[in-house]
Order: C-alpha cells, then sequence, then structure tokens
C-alpha cells in the first residue's frame, strides 16, 4: 500500500510544482507590467506645472484679481432694488409700500434711474392710495468725461493682466527649478555610477597588492594604501548615494509626488544635439550672429517683468490723470421726469404737484484743496518712480542676458576642456596598471591616478549639467521660454 501510495504522492507534488511555476512567472509579469516607467525631463517638467505646489500662491493670487475685476465690473451692471415695508403709526393707521428701483452707471459717468411704486395709508373704505412712476438721468459735467469714472475698473483689469504675467513668470521659473532638480538627479546617478566602477577597481587593486605582497612583489605599504583606496571609495560611493536620495526627494516636492513613492529617471542625452531635443538650447535662429547684443534686443521685447514695467509707468500715466481731473469741482446736471396720481383721484392737486418735468445743476467745491494737490503731486512723483524702475530693469535684463550668454559660451568651453582632462586622467591610470603589473613601481601611482579619473569625470559631469543649466537659463533670461510648449509636448 505505501509503494503503490508513493508515486501517487511524487505525481501530486510534481504537479503542484508545475503548477507553481507558471503561477510565479505571471506574477512577475504582472510586476513587470505595473512597474513604473523612467520619468523623462520634459514629462517631469510637464508633471510640476500641473501639480506643484509652487504655484499655488501665484494661482490664487490670479483668481482673487479675477474676484475684483467682475466687483469693479459690477459696478457699471444694471442695479435692482426692490422695496415692500408695512407697518402701522402712532394713530393705528396701516402703512403699505411696494416699489421697485433700477438703476445703472455708464463708463462716462451717467447715472440712469427708473423708480415705480404704491403706497397705501390708512384703511378701508378711507384709505389714500397712490402708484406712479418717475426717472432721472444725473450727468457729471467735468469729471464726468475724464478717466477718474473706471479708473477702478482699468485698475482691476490692470491687476489681472500683472497676476497673469506673474503666474506666466513662476511657471518659466517652475521649468527652470525642476529642471536643475531633474539634472541634479541624473547628475548623482552618474556620480554613484562612476563611484561604483572606483570601487571595483580599487578592490581588485587591493586584491592584487595583497597577492603580489604575499609572494614578495609588493609591499606591506602597497596593502595599505590599497585598502586606503578601498575604505576612501566605500565612504565616498555612500555619500554619493545619500546625495541621490535627497536629490530624487528635492525632485519629489517639486512634481507634487509623496516622499515614499517610488521615481526612476530616464538617462537623457547632455550633448549639443540632446539639450536641443529637450528644449535646454537657446533658439540662435532668433538672433542672429550678433552675439550677446541679439540676445538683449530679444529680452527687451519678451521678458515678462519689462512688460510689467512698462504696464506699471502706464499705471502711473493713469494716476497722474484722475489726480488731475479730481482737481476739478464737481458739476452734475440731473433731470428728471415723475408721474404721479395712478391711484386715487382724490388727490389731483397733490398729483399735479409732483407730476412733471424736473432738471438742475447742483456743485460742490471745498476750499481747501491741500488734499486733491497733494494726491496730484504725489501721482507725478509715482509717474517719475515708474518710469526709473523701468529703465533700471531693462539695464539690468541687459546684464543678466550678456552674463548668461558669457556662462553658455564658457559652459561649452569648459565641457571641452574636461574631457581632454578625463581622457587623460584615464590614460595615467591604464599607465600606472601596467606599470604596476610589470613590477616597474609600486600602486602609488594606481591610487594618485584613481583620485584623478574620479575627480575629472565628476568634473565632466558637473560640466554637462552646468552647459544644460546655462542653456535654459539664456532662454529664461531672453524671454523666450515657453513652458506651454513642455505641456504641449514640442520643442520648447
Amino acid at each position: 500500500m505505501k509503494v503503490r501510495c508513493a508515486p501517487l504522492l511524487i505525481v501530486v507534488l510534481g504537479g503542484a510544482v508545475l503548477g507553481l511555476a507558471p503561477a510565479g512567472a505571471a506574477q512577475d509579469a504582472v510586476r513587470a507590467s505595473n512597474a513604473t516607467p523612467p520619468l523623462r525631463l520634459k514629462e517631469a517638467i510637464a508633471e510640476s506645472l500641473a501639480a506643484s505646489p509652487r504655484l499655488r500662491p501665484v494661482s490664487e493670487q490670479l483668481e482673487s484679481a479675477a474676484i475684483q475685476q467682475a466687483l469693479a465690473a459690477s459696478k457699471f451692471g444694471l442695479k435692482v432694488t426692490p422695496q415692500v415695508t408695512t407697518g402701522r403709526d402712532p394713530t393705528a393707521l396701516t402703512q403699505r409700500t411696494l416699489g421697485v428701483a433700477v438703476s445703472r452707471q455708464l463708463p462716462f459717468g451717467t447715472q440712469l434711474q427708473v423708480t415705480a411704486n404704491t403706497y397705501e395709508y390708512g384703511t378701508s373704505p378711507n384709505a389714500v392710495r397712490d402708484a406712479g412712476y418717475g426717472f432721472t438721468v444725473t450727468q457729471p459735467l467735468l469729471r464726468g468725461f475724464g478717466p477718474a469714472m473706471n479708473a477702478e475698473l482699468v485698475s482691476a483689469r490692470r491687476a489681472v493682466d500683472g497676476s497673469t504675467r506673474s503666474l506666466e513668470d513662476a511657471r518659466q521659473q517652475l521649468v527652470v527649478t525642476t529642471t536643475a532638480a531633474y539634472l541634479n538627479v541624473l547628475r548623482q546617478e552618474r556620480l554613484v555610477d562612476a563611484s561604483e566602477r572606483a570601487l571595483e577597481r580599487a578592490t581588485k587593486l587591493n586584491a592584487m597588492s595583497e597577492a603580489r605582497a604575499r609572494v614578495g612583489l609588493a609591499t606591506q605599504l602597497d596593502v595599505l594604501r590599497a585598502d586606503l583606496l578601498t575604505s576612501q571609495a566605500e565612504s565616498a560611493l555612500t555619500d554619493q548615494r545619500a546625495a541621490r536620495a535627497d536629490a530624487l526627494d528635492d525632485l519629489k516636492l517639486l512634481l507634487g509626488r509623496a516622499p515614499e513613492s517610488p521615481l526612476e529617471l530616464s538617462p537623457e542625452d547632455l550633448t549639443e544635439d540632446g539639450l536641443a531635443a529637450a528644449g535646454l538650447a537657446p533658439d540662435l535662429d532668433d538672433a542672429p550672429a550678433g552675439g550677446a547684443g541679439d540676445f538683449v534686443a530679444v529680452a527687451l521685447g519678451a521678458r515678462l517683468d519689462v512688460q510689467e514695467a512698462h504696464a506699471r509707468v502706464g499705471d502711473a500715466v493713469l494716476g497722474v490723470s484722475v489726480a488731475k481731473w479730481n482737481l476739478l469741482p464737481q458739476l452734475d446736471f440731473t433731470v428728471g421726469y415723475t408721474r404721479r396720481g395712478l391711484g386715487t383721484p382724490s388727490n389731483l392737486a397733490f398729483n399735479e404737484l409732483l407730476t412733471g418735468w424736473r432738471y438742475g445743476v447742483s456743485t460742490t467745491y471745498a476750499l481747501d484743496r491741500s488734499q486733491a494737490s497733494a494726491g496730484y503731486a504725489s501721482a507725478q512723483i509715482g509717474l517719475r518712480s515708474a518710469q526709473q524702475a523701468a529703465l533700471e530693469l531693462q539695464q539690468r535684463a541687459d546684464v543678466e542676458v550678456r552674463r548668461a550668454y558669457r556662462a553658455w559660451l564658457h559652459a561649452a568651453q569648459t565641457i571641452s576642456i574636461q574631457e581632454k582632462a578625463m581622457n587623460l586622467a584615464q590614460q595615467q591610470l591604464h599607465i600606472a596598471q601596467l606599470r604596476y603589473e610589470r613590477g616597474l613601481a609600486g600602486n602609488f601611482d594606481i591610487v594618485d591616478a584613481e583620485a584623478g579619473v574620479l575627480q575629472s569625470q565628476s568634473a565632466l559631469i558637473g560640466a554637462q549639467v552646468e552647459r544644460a543649466m546655462a542653456g535654459l537659463t539664456l532662454k529664461r533670461a531672453t524671454g523666450t521660454l515657453q513652458p506651454a510648449r513642455f505641456v504641449n509636448g514640442s520643442t520648447p
């Protein structure tokens, strides 16, 4: 009986094993399908523009400006005011009033108002009833046709325009910040890779030094130097991994992701062609071969802060005009018509007294004009300040563009120098290894060459990142950086 059951048990176990193998492969396939694909630079910029918390303050500022604009525009809207009253006076007589008033203010100061009401006084059958309507038109003669009437609405619209520019400027800065954080992660990853290779070489050198020391081909000092190099490589690798983790956390904050969420970056091409394809290189077609001067000309027409400075000059000009108009006295012309007597016909004399056309002129003029005069003088000072600020901003933009242009050119030269330095360091390391393997020298030259290789690799990676950031900074300085193109997927 036992002999018969043993094969059956083996078959059952075998079937279980055969059934588990496909399940494990399926789970691996599911994990692979659920794995997050590497994040590209354009995708990171688009994600930060859509979800970064850094844009929230300026977005809320724009919303507030839009609310204030709607509030200022409501001043010129149609206003309907109903009126309903009921009650008793001290003589116990009932009073009831029902009416509605419709008014509107026009942009040039005209006030239009139409009213209709009915009232009842007393109790039936001796109650007094009446109904009527009327309209009035009031036009300021001196101030009405000036800019003071709609200055509030103009200021509200300007606030919306300024907030829109601030939001776009913040989006441009976010593109630069996100790119810097992304490239910093790439830099740390490449430094980690270089440190790992350096640790492998140091470990091999340590093992080789110990083996050569055992057969008398190396000294104990060579072993100590190789061991120290290994320890330094391990420490450098630990520091680089910690720096990579910190850089990833910073990037996640910009993207609006949770710190514990997984994130893997796609290796970006930081060559000249790769930078141009990623939208990090400046648009040379927009600036001919005139050097920095052409970039400056583009910046003065495209930068948002320069545009805002010119708009503030316009605001100051409007302020001076409003203050000048406010120096004039208030002079209003009013015309109106009232029709009463639509109720009981027992008050004909009273109705005739109230019914008809009326017109008049009213004015107010304060003998103390110090406040209006001070406002006009302050507005002139504000205009001069705005003009000077706009001029200084143009000069600052000129300096920023020229500095960014020089940094961009210098970064290209630095890459060329660091590539030569890395090739030289690698050749020195190769020669030092050959000399050590053939017993012509100790491993001191190898240790020194290893430090030179790691340093040159780090410098080259840093130069490539600086070149990418210099190109993007130049686009930011010239005002040609367009975040919308990153979101739409086209080349900026």
